[in-house]
């Protein structure tokens, strides 16, 4: 119920210069007791219902990230350095920033549906999601 991907690719990708290939996964519970588990090709209404979702109820969206908090925190240390520099924060605030800044992005509307579809891509200019990351948008 989260936002995971591999962390350590990402961060040395990003970090060495090389082709940002990362692969992400999003979950989030739906309305009531309905849970969205998927990754990139989560379809767009899906998306969606768990956008509103999140918009509609502070208490819903401080649940999920309460939960990433707790996904994120458990990844392999090397792997939370990797993502720190790039986020530029401590590697102690990792899960919390990443959590916060991911799904608050989701939530309003900066982070959309075509930027998460564009991860894959070495093509696509994942420029907003790593200033989302960085907490510079």
């Amino acid at each position: 119920m989260f936002a995971s991907w591999n962390f350590a690719r990402f961060g040395r990708d990003l970090i060495s210069g090389g082709r940002m290939r990362f692969e992400m996964r999003f979950g989030a519970v739906l309305l009531g007791a309905s849970v969205l588990a998927g990754c990139t090709s989560a379809k767009e209404s899906r998306w969606n219902s768990a956008q509103a979702a999140m918009q509609g109820s502070p208490a819903f969206k401080r649940g999920i990230i309460a939960d990433c908090n707790k996904q994120v925190g458990s990844e392999q240390l090397k792997d939370r350095q990797a993502v720190a520099r790039l986020m530029n924060v401590s590697v102690s605030r990792v899960p919390a920033a990443f959590c916060s800044r991911f799904f608050n992005a989701w939530a309003s509307g900066r982070l959309t549906y075509r930027d998460i579809q564009g991860i894959h891509s070495q093509a696509a200019d994942n420029s907003r999601f790593v200033r989302i990351l960085q907490g510079r948008q």
